[in-house]
């Protein structure tokens, strides 16, 4: 056998196994992927405050017209539907918010995404970008290098990756976590908290655990919760709230 068809044998099992792996990758994400609770899918309906509209984004729009935006990255592997229970009680205080489905529900993936949402929007003048888990690393990831199109950012049982170091960015910054005894839940939370700003709001919520940020049952290695899933989703919506309109 001659070098050339060796060559050709080695660039087709090359291309195979590429193929392979990203199928094998696509199978995971789509068999992997925490669906939406029924809970979540209740809040996807319309109501008199708040019209909700599904397309390239999901968009909960309050009935008054709103000069304040949320965008909002779902957690990795996690259903985009999931945040609507939460989502849906901000959009109801006169915020407009926009959930952006994630390619694979992997918003690290496309953490520019926020980009297409701004830019639909010219006449919202104040922004908050948020995410839950990876979703807010990619939101970190976002604001660290778009500085100048976010005014907040909120971190849901979440902090940046090291290449999105924000302890010098001027944004505020909120960091909601669940706690069991005070003691944050996340492993290693503590930790990352060099890679805030130095004012950053920490607010533990005790009792709750990662998975009822959203709605998508439990998640391995997740802790119990010791709060009910409503009273959960009210003291969130509540938070942001308090920190988006002081």
């Amino acid at each position: 056998m001659n070098g050339k068809r060796i060559a050709k044998y080695f660039l087709i099992g090359f291309i195979a196994l590429i193929i392979f792996g990203i199928l094998g990758i696509f199978v995971w994400t789509k068999t992997g992927t925490y669906p939406a609770g029924m809970v979540a899918l209740s809040a996807l309906e319309s109501t008199e405050r708040v019209t909700i509209t599904q397309d390239k984004w999901i968009v909960f729009e309050p009935a008054n017209e709103a000069d304040t935006g949320l965008i909002f990255y779902p957690g990795g592997l996690v259903e985009p539907t999931a945040y609507a229970p939460v989502l849906q009680q901000i959009a109801e205080r006169g915020v407009l918010v926009i959930l952006t489905p994630m390619p694979l529900n992997l918003a690290i993936l496309n953490p520019g995404a926020a980009n297409a949402v701004i830019d639909a929007y010219p006449q919202i003048s104040t922004w908050i970008i948020a995410g839950h888990s990876l979703g807010g690393a990619a939101a970190a990831i976002f604001t660290e290098n778009n500085q100048n199109r976010i005014n907040y950012i909120a971190l849901w049982d979440s902090y940046p990756p090291s290449s999105a170091d924000l302890s010098d960015n001027p944004i505020p910054v909120i960091s909601i976590f669940g706690t069991t005894n005070n003691i944050p839940n996340t492993e290693n939370f503590n930790d990352k908290k060099h890679l805030l700003p130095a004012d950053t709001i920490f607010i533990g919520i005790e009792g709750a655990n990662h998975a009822q940020f959203g709605d998508y049952g439990p998640q391995k290695g997740d802790v119990v919760a010791r709060i009910s899933l409503a009273e959960q989703h009210k003291k969130v919506a509540e938070i942001m709230l308090d920190f988006i309109n002081p």
